[in-house]
């Protein structure tokens, strides 16, 4: 390990909760310690957010008391339009999603434009199995989402050696769009946009942006969780994308889109949704699923949705992940939900129900389980780095009926016995640190890493706590102090709190960033391929509130920033690749951008 990089370590371990949440601190570390040939301006400093009043926290709290009322607002969710009740739909859409590209490696382009597979029909057949109903479009430039994998494969070919997927679940254009307005007081219509980290980001001119198709190929299944296997029933909603009413690009709605907006809704349209879309002379499409559609970025196959590396006919499928192990590469996932969540699980596990935790756990942290049993499926060896939440979260009798024959009672994600089997203190492969009532946890998840990259371990965080599965909202102002949501026909629920000893408990995504980095990157030189998940930004929009959404966007834009530091430290963008995405989207409207610019006194 280097003197630099204990160095960072140890103003962290004093600072991370104190002077660092001022961010004043690393401007003067990097002033100090940074080469004048370091590009430390890039990532040291987050922009100041121009409210000065907690604006979204005041409009969310307004429109979570008055959800079915028909008012105008600032945004809503659905397919209602303006001036209706607060929501129809607290679910996924069809819509497309951004994908931001780094590192001269990669070539989004390569899926693109004349590229897309969407303007031929037989390379349609080869990702849905079908050629779905109003999908084939001679003028389509966005890509679909299994094409990332081609284009993450095509850059370690021309010598990428170090891979980032760094997903914000559930982002769509609309939300990004919100939550860089409320970052920049600026407004934008079209495009790529600016405001955020990521967007205005250049990677030494290699940055890249466009949009991909996220459907799956079908929406319902019959699962055998301790078979297996799986089957498509007849009547499962086949999946595809209309350009003509979702529209051509992301801000940009098709001439229909007037006329069908529950289009987007697929499997979840209503009896109004679907006479629009039945009008327009159009058929709904299938949204797709966390599990399978993340699945799909490091395999290049469409699946059923709830799936995680089946193939509709039951199929075993490798990943990225499991190829670049073949072949000495290191991995590892983190995420700001549990930790064998549908996202993190998708980069390496084969498992035909997402909600089969105990399962997932195991095979992400290379034990054996029931895919072994049940269908000899290779034991994959597992991963070098595994961090998120789910400590303290009890299955109910409910839960571990999904889980099959083999679900043990007790922590829903991880068995006692498993937790122990692991741990290098009893002769497992992994230095393990959880939860832990008055430690700091991003300290001690930050010393956990430094001990396993020391000793050559591998790292296993299990943070969170029973009351919170996900690492705490911290609101568009950055204060921990959430709204009301509004989540199906509960009305309103009431916000989080958390006290300082539950903030002080967890680290940020950041800090877990950091802590991967730490052991992937203990051998210089050695590859390796890292997952990041801002999870929480799904879990925020299935409620409606788009002030924890925006607030767990900036969580993830900071470990974004982690992951630029590292590369602007220790590699560069020839050899390194970075690529910002999504899963899907979700049915967020902004009524009103400019009003999220405004106190919310003044808006409606």
């Amino acid at each position: 390990m280097s003197s630099l990089t204990v160095l960072v370590w140890s103003v962290r371990h004093h600072f991370r909760r104190g002077v660092a949440r001022s961010r004043a601190w690393p401007v003067l570390l990097g002033t100090m310690l940074a080469p004048a040939s370091w590009p430390v301006q890039a990532w040291v400093q987050a922009p100041p957010q121009v409210q000065v009043s907690d604006a979204l926290k005041k409009l969310q709290t307004r429109y979570a008391a008055s959800t079915s009322e028909k008012e105008p607002r600032v945004f809503h969710f659905g397919s209602q339009g303006a001036g209706s009740v607060f929501s129809n739909h607290t679910s996924h859409t069809n819509r497309l999603v951004g994908v931001y590209v780094f590192g001269r490696k990669a070539d989004l382009g390569s899926v693109m434009g004349e590229n897309s597979r969407y303007r031929d029909a037989e390379k349609i057949r080869a990702a849905y199995g079908v050629v779905p109903e109003n999908t084939v479009n001679p003028r389509a430039v966005y890509a679909d989402q299994s094409d990332l994998y081609r284009v993450q494969k095509d850059a370690i070919a021309r010598g990428a050696k170090y891979v980032f997927i760094i997903l914000f679940d559930g982002l769509d254009w609309p939300t990004t769009q919100a939550a860089a307005i409320v970052r920049s007081g600026k407004v934008y219509t079209e495009g790529k946009g600016s405001g955020l980290f990521y967007q205005d980001y250049t990677a030494d001119g290699s940055a890249q942006y466009g949009f991909v198709v996220t459907s799956p190929t079908h929406d319902k299944s019959i699962r055998n969780v301790d078979r297996q296997l799986v089957t498509i029933p007849p009547d499962s909603l086949g999946g595809g994308y209309d350009a003509q009413i979702a529209g051509p690009n992301p801000w940009t709605p098709g001439p229909l889109g007037h006329q069908a907006p529950g289009y987007l809704k697929g499997q979840s349209a209503d009896e109004v949704d679907r006479a629009g879309v039945q009008s327009a002379g159009r058929v709904l499409h299938a949204y797709t699923d966390s599990s399978q559609s993340a699945a799909e970025v490091v395999s290049g196959v469409k699946s059923y949705n709830s799936g995680l590396n089946i193939a509709d006919d039951s199929r075993l499928i490798p990943t990225l992940f499991h190829e670049l192990q073949d072949q000495g590469w290191k991995a590892g996932t983190v995420t700001s939900v549990p930790f064998c969540h549908a996202s993190p699980a998708g980069m390496y596990v084969q498992n035909v129900e997402r909600d089969d935790y105990q399962d997932i756990a195991r095979a992400m942290l290379g034990l054996p389980g029931v895919i072994q049993q049940a269908r000899q499926a290779r034991l994959y060896p597992g991963l070098d780095v595994v961090i998120g939440t789910g400590y303290g979260i009890q299955a109910r009798n409910s839960d571990l009926k999904k889980q099959g024959q083999n679900a043990v009672p007790g922590n829903l994600y991880l068995t006692d016995a498993d937790r122990a089997a692991i741990d290098v203190k009893n002769g497992g492969k992994y230095v393990c640190v959880q939860t832990e009532t008055g430690s700091n946890g991003g300290q001690a998840l930050l010393g956990a890493s430094a001990k396993a990259a020391q000793t050559g371990a591998r790292l296993f965080g299990f943070f969170g706590a029973a009351t919170f599965d996900h690492l705490p909202y911290r609101t568009a102002d950055g204060r921990f102090d959430p709204a009301p949501s509004q989540y199906k026909k509960v009305i309103p629920v009431p916000a989080e709190t958390y006290s300082a000893a539950d903030l002080n408990a967890q680290p940020t995504l950041a800090q877990m960033t950091d802590a991967a980095l730490g052991v992937l990157s203990a051998h210089p030189g050695q590859p390796f391929i890292l997952f990041v998940e801002a999870g929480d930004v799904d879990f925020a929009l299935h409620a409606n509130n788009l002030d924890n959404a925006i607030g767990a966007i900036f969580s993830g834009e900071e470990a974004v920033r982690t992951v630029v530091r590292w590369v602007e430290i220790h590699s560069n963008w020839d050899e390194s690749v970075m690529i910002v995405t999504s899963d899907h989207g979700h049915y967020l409207v902004v009524d009103d951008p400019q009003a999220l610019t405004k106190d919310p006194s003044s808006a409606h």
